[in-house]
């Protein structure tokens, strides 16, 4: 998990800007709007892996 969470820290967003991400071992695997169909071909491909999901926002969040 270490790996996706630092990949995902230093991911450029901004070219995912209002879809959802999958990461395994760092590198993003699938990325788009229909997070059923994402997540079911990366079980499909990865059945042993667990992935990182994130929805990456429109705009910037200011978390307080």
């Amino acid at each position: 998990m270490t790996k996706n969470f630092n990949a995902f820290t230093a991911l450029e967003k901004s070219r995912y800007k209002g879809e959802y991400i999958i990461m395994i071992d760092g590198e993003v695997v699938e990325d788009g709007k229909d997070i059923e169909n994402m997540l079911r071909r990366t079980r499909e491909r990865y059945p042993d892996k667990t992935p990182l999901v994130a929805k990456i926002p429109e705009e910037e969040v200011m978390v307080l």
